[in-house]
């Protein structure tokens, strides 16, 4: 069945529907037409949709009328057919070109109109703005709306312009496989009978060119419109986490865009290239037949006489003209062919620039990558060593301050002076006292670690040297005695660890006593009756012991002398009331006494002041006290250079009393604002958008480097 009959029958068939509607009504069509089951709405199909199934349907019958055309070449053998062919396949491509210029004017249409609404109410908004008396709530929801249309007016030209590209794809590819199938066919033949048909594919390859050419400067628009918005994304990048991981890709995506640019600049070169040589190819069989044509004239003499007919004369003249014509049009399609030739030469220069530099920037990334991972272990390494001495050095100051809190919680219940005496000095001490003279041994203390002393020992002794009378002191002591009680003094001296170490865990060097702090201890460690007038002073004391030993030795000693103190202290306990009620054994002055109180007290306030005071307190007070005098420094002045002037001398201007210039902040502040570098994020935008336009061939960088008066003639 033809296209004819099918239209006829579909035609018979409207009208009757239509008589059916108009006689019975659509509920009782309905009911014929369609069962119960069926949903009526699944029958309905809009309009817009079925004009553009019906459009698509005439396109694909001219496209499969023309390959019916294309397979016949393979049977025909003849030149005459074959020409009746080709006057067929142009007829096939015509309707071909109409059916699809018919379509994209259909899908182009709703796109051509939001673009002209959105551009008139774009222009009414801006009217409105300018001549309105409108509040700024109202001045903003205009700006909006004008940025709404103008992103719509931008997707309808985007739009235009796919669909342009995909129309011309079309004509392109119909028109490329018609010219194949004819340089195929010209292979059969040879030049004499083929000449017939030359004409004609001359036309069809310039026909090709051109179709190729409009078809790839629409591809470039819109990789020029991509560009444009890639880089107006790059330009309105805000700060962030990802912003340079984003111009990152945004330039990535540039690049890969500028190649695809170049590959279609390339195309278009070489096609304006091919549209050229068609033109060259035709003007210059024109000269061949123009040289080559023969012309009869009648029988003259000579061809002076000939010349001497101005009819003959006006042919020959129009001849050569218009061979001259001919061969001037061949040099300036030759000229630009070269130019041709020459932009397609710095393109595929500007195309290896760019992949060169793009292949360059990503092994710098890489590059920067690597050191940066290398330089962020090394960082690592040394974050964590200094993590780990902070946290070494926050556990010694925290220990530290935990032995001083319990050193003052110490110093605070046991307010007197303490020192540590090392075991070799009470060896040594031992050894002279059993050389001088033997004693009792309850009253021996080799073996005693030391006696704590505290200031309420000088009340008990001032208490009973009111209570003891005469009849307790009756008793004469010897020098020898005195001299070992001298002797044993410094003994007494050194601290019980009893009560110690159970408030301190490690070993704690404390200050040591000098000779008259020795004496005063030696007076105040017993609580024995004051001493006769008669009797002679004591001996000096021996001299002072040298330091303790380190601290690891007294820790190490520390259990040992614990088992021993125990017995020993209760030893004296029990001794206390007994030497209280026998003979004194020391024989005392009561000016030393009064001395020793005196210093006692000095020594006890010293020991206050030293806990709550620092040594700036101590500098401070010592001024106070007019006891430390500070040194007045003379100011030193430099001399002045020999080879510099006192107009270059900022202090010797000053000095002269030069007025400075006050700097505005405001200024100030602006000159720092607007420093282009300061932001990582700008830098780097800056960078991308210059690399850009390095990479991208300007349109000035062709011109001067081209330039072509009569390119677009």
């Amino acid at each position: 069945m033809t296209e004819q009959e099918v239209d006829a029958l579909c035609y018979q068939l409207q009208v009757y529907l239509g008589h059916g509607l108009d006689t019975c009504g659509w509920k009782i069509l309905s009911q014929v037409l369609f069962s119960e089951a069926d949903d009526p709405e699944e029958y309905y199909e809009s309009l817009s949709e079925l004009r553009q199934k019906g459009y698509e349907e005439v396109l694909q019958r001219a496209r499969r009328r023309i390959q019916e055309l294309l397979d016949k070449h393979k049977n025909t053998e003849s030149m005459v057919e074959l020409l009746d062919l080709y006057q067929m396949e142009d007829e096939a491509y015509s309707s071909l070109a109409e059916a699809t210029t018919e379509l994209y004017q259909y899908l182009l249409q709703p796109f051509r109109d939001m673009r002209e609404l959105a551009m008139l109410r774009r222009q009414q908004i801006k009217i409105s703005m300018e001549n309105d008396y409108l509040g700024p709530r109202r001045i903003e929801s205009l700006q909006k709306e004008d940025a709404d249309w103008q992103r719509k007016a931008h997707m309808a030209v985007l739009s235009i312009q796919d669909l342009t590209v995909k129309y011309f794809e079309i004509t392109a590819k119909a028109q490329k496989a018609v010219y194949d199938r004819m340089r195929a066919d010209q292979k059969k033949f040879g030049k004499a009978s083929w000449a017939a048909a030359a004409e004609r594919m001359e036309k069809l390859q310039y026909a090709v060119s051109k179709e190729t050419l409009q078809m790839m400067r629409a591809k470039e628009i819109c990789l020029e419109q991509r560009k444009h918005a890639l880089k107006e994304e790059m330009q309105s990048l805000q700060g962030g986490t990802e912003a340079i991981a984003r111009l990152d890709q945004l330039e990535a995506d540039y690049y890969d865009l500028q190649l695809q640019l170049y590959e279609v600049q390339f195309e278009i070169l070489k096609c304006e290239e091919l549209l050229l040589t068609a033109q060259l190819e035709s003007i210059k069989r024109l000269i061949s037949e123009k040289r080559d044509e023969v012309v009869y004239y009648d029988t003259y003499e000579s061809m002076e006489a000939m010349l001497e007919k101005e009819e003959m004369a006006a042919s020959v003249y129009l001849q050569r003209e218009e061979l001259q014509k001919l061969q001037q049009k061949a040099r300036q399609l030759e000229a630009r062919r070269g130019r041709v030739s020459a932009k397609k030469s710095y393109l595929r220069n500007k195309k290896e620039i760019c992949i060169a530099k793009h292949n360059e920037k990503f092994q710098q990334r890489t590059r920067s990558e690597d050191e940066y991972r290398a330089h962020h272990t090394v960082q690592l390494k040394r974050e964590k060593l200094h993590d780990e001495e902070e946290r070494k050095s926050a556990w010694v100051s925290q220990e530290r301050q935990k032995t001083l809190d319990r050193l003052r919680t110490f110093k605070q219940r046991y307010p007197g002076q303490v020192i540590l005496k090392s075991t070799r000095l009470r060896l040594a001490h031992a050894r002279r006292k059993s050389a001088a003279s033997p004693v009792p041994q309850e009253d021996q203390c080799d073996s005693l670690p030391g006696v704590l002393q505290v200031e309420e020992k000088t009340e008990e002794v001032g208490e009973r040297r009111g209570k003891l009378g005469p009849s307790q002191t009756a008793e004469p002591q010897s020098l020898a005695q005195l001299e070992d009680t001298a002797l044993a003094q410094p003994e007494a001296i050194s601290l019980p660890l009893i009560g110690v170490t159970s408030e301190l865990p490690a070993p704690v060097s404390l200050p040591l006593l000098n000779n008259n702090d020795l004496e005063l201890c030696s007076v105040i460690e017993d609580p024995l009756p004051p001493p006769l007038p008669p009797t002679p002073p004591p001996p000096p004391p021996p001299p002072p012991p040298p330091p303790p030993p380190p601290l690891p030795v007294a820790k190490d000693s520390a259990p040992e002398t614990l088992e021993k103190d125990m017995p020993r202290k209760e030893g004296n306990e029990k001794r206390i009331p007994k030497s209280a009620s026998a003979p004194s054994a020391h024989l005392f002055d009561s000016s030393q006494l009064v001395s020793a109180r005196k210093k006692l007290r000095k020594t006890a306030e010293g020991l206050q002041r030293r806990r709550v005071s620092s040594p700036m307190d101590e500098v401070l007070a010592s001024l106070k006290r007019g006891s430390f005098h500070l040194k007045k420094v003379e100011q030193r002045t430099l001399p002045p250079f020999p080879d510099e002037d006192d107009s270059n001398n900022i202090l010797a201007q000053i000095r002269k009393g030069v007025k400075l210039k006050k700097v505005q902040k405001d200024v100030l502040r602006e000159s720092f604002t607007l420093l282009p570098d300061t932001d990582p994020l700008t830098r780097s935008i800056h960078e991308a958008l210059r690399r850009i336009k390095e990479a991208s061939p300007e349109s000035e960088d062709e011109e001067e480097a081209l330039p072509c008066t009569d390119w677009e003639n």
